[in-house]
């Protein structure tokens, strides 16, 4: 852990950590999988997978500097998987990946401060993806 608090972790220190935790959130083990490879291309960014979106918030407690989670999911999807982030930490970089190509569903994203990253190859999702993370990362 890059810093730390008596109240636990801090998440978006002004130093650069030597790694970053990158948490991945999507019912399909297969698209973690393909994103988590993705990702890993970054250098010093560990990338951690989660199939189950409460399980992935339970994760939170530990350091994560930026969370790429799957919109469409059978128990919870992405917006409050969302919201139940910025209740605990409000800062934390937020990326919604998802199948859904519909401006109200990028707009509400923005709204809560998050970014929309649209999957698939044509939309050059994965390239798009890595590239948004790295941005959320850097800033």
């Amino acid at each position: 852990m890059c810093a730390s608090s008596d109240s636990g972790p801090v998440y978006r220190s002004t130093s650069r950590c030597e790694t970053r935790t990158v948490l991945v959130v999507d019912d399909s083990s297969e698209l973690t999988a393909l994103v988590g490879a993705y990702l890993g291309r970054l250098s010093d960014v560990s990338v951690r997978t989660e199939t189950d979106p409460r399980a992935a918030l339970a994760q939170l407690d530990e350091r994560v500097d930026c969370v790429v989670c799957d919109y469409e999911m059978p128990e919870m999807d992405g917006f409050a998987v969302l919201e139940a982030v910025r209740e605990r930490y409000p800062d934390l970089p937020f990326v919604l990946f998802t199948v859904a190509d519909e401006h109200s569903v990028a707009e509400r994203a923005r709204e809560r401060g998050a970014r929309y990253v649209r999957k698939g190859p044509a939309a050059g999702g994965f390239d798009q993806l890595t590239e948004t993370v790295e941005r959320e990362l850097d800033d």
